[in-house]
């Protein structure tokens, strides 16, 4: 009886078998990469080791969105164990191995700040046991998230890094969209900050002045011709100061120095805040006296991406996907090559510090005025 049942059902039963070893194979193959399903977790920190703190890494994240910092925490947060200290100098060195284990970490914390207040309970509670899962939440409870608030995000972040880390040196802000470097991104600032000179990065940057010592650095990917928007999405209706934006580090990936973090701080019950948090950085730091502004062609943070280049440092606009394959192709070449195939989609520009904001921003194809 139970043979006339497997022979009368054997088409259905051969069919099922088939699709569970497909959907098996697709599965690996998301995951094929070494230890890629084990997100990178961080010991939790007591008030003495946040001392230890010397570069913040400030993710702004929205609380729905824990697919996207699985996905940094699983790729490009395992990074942080290529800068190693060794006879009190910090290293660079290629150790992807360790990926997915629990992290002793010393210098580099990642935070995904996100705004809790007014969040229903059953969210919050979620948030709550990611962050006793991965240990890297900057759980914001006087702040209400929303995309409009991001400027007001960005101050209660930097107030809380100013108030907790004592000896932070630097802040690398990104979104939760983008893939960052932050290995190579630590290795330049001990290396070359805050005066961003050296024969190896040369090629990449364009400063505004040379000075003999700066008071803090702002490096990132500039624009100083941005019209300003009076109307949609990126509606900037308080807008006073001139017909385009303050030249501004355009915000999928930019770098500040502790002394830019305490001043917005210290004056953040005067600062005009804006929609776009990387336009308010910029209005925030325009008067600000021997700030060394590099502008790197490495910081892929327009507003769609300019491609893949195996330089860059930042490619804002990243999917998890996106994010898996470039983890791959670093994992396999050693991390000597972020792109499987160097691709262009727009063209760079080197910021032109010379000239009015308006001419600032010319790529090669354009004619110069």
């Amino acid at each position: 009886m139970n043979f006339d049942y497997l022979r009368r059902y054997q088409g259905m039963i051969l069919f099922s078998i088939l699709f569970f070893y497909i959907g098996c194979g697709i599965t690996l193959s998301l995951v094929k990469i070494d230890c890629a399903t084990n997100p990178v977790t961080f010991e939790k920190r007591s008030d003495d080791s946040l001392d230890k703190i010397e570069y913040a890494v400030l993710i702004l994240s929205s609380p729905d969105n824990e697919m996207k910092r699985d996905a940094i925490r699983t790729t490009w947060a395992s990074f942080i164990n290529n800068i190693f200290v060794e006879n009190g100098e910090k290293l660079y060195r290629w150790n992807y191995t360790w990926a997915g284990k629990s992290l002793k970490l010393g210098i580099i914390q990642p935070y995904f700040a996100i705004g809790t207040k007014n969040l229903d309970k059953k969210k919050l509670m979620k948030l709550h046991l990611e962050d006793s899962r991965s240990k890297d939440m900057l759980l914001l409870d006087n702040f209400e998230d929303g995309y409009k608030k991001l400027s007001s995000k960005m101050i209660h972040s930097l107030e809380w890094l100013s108030k907790n880390l004592k000896n932070m040196k630097y802040v690398i802000k990104c979104d939760d969209d983008s893939f960052v470097r932050i290995d190579l991104i630590v290795r330049d600032l001990e290396a070359y900050a805050p005066d961003m000179s050296g024969k190896a990065i040369n090629n990449f940057i364009t400063r505004k002045e040379s000075l003999p010592q700066y008071k803090g650095l702002y490096w990132g990917y500039f624009n100083g011709r941005a019209p300003v928007f009076k109307s949609g999405k990126w509606q900037e209706a308080a807008w006073f100061l001139c017909d385009t934006y303050l030249p501004y580090a355009l915000g999928g990936g930019y770098v500040i120095s502790r002394s830019i973090v305490d001043y917005v701080a210290r004056n953040s019950d005067f600062l005009s805040v804006y929609n776009s948090e990387d336009v308010s950085m910029g209005v925030w730091t325009a008067a600000l006296d021997a700030i060394n502004r590099v502008h790197d062609t490495r910081f892929d943070t327009e507003w769609v991406s300019r491609g893949c280049d195996d330089s860059m440092l930042v490619r804002h606009k990243q999917t998890p996907s996106d994010m898996f394959h470039m983890y791959t192709t670093l994992v396999s070449s050693h991390g000597t090559k972020l792109c499987k195939t160097d691709y262009v989609l727009r063209k760079f520009y080197n910021y032109n510090w010379n000239v009015l904001p308006s001419a600032c921003c010319k790529k090669k194809s354009e004619p110069v005025v």
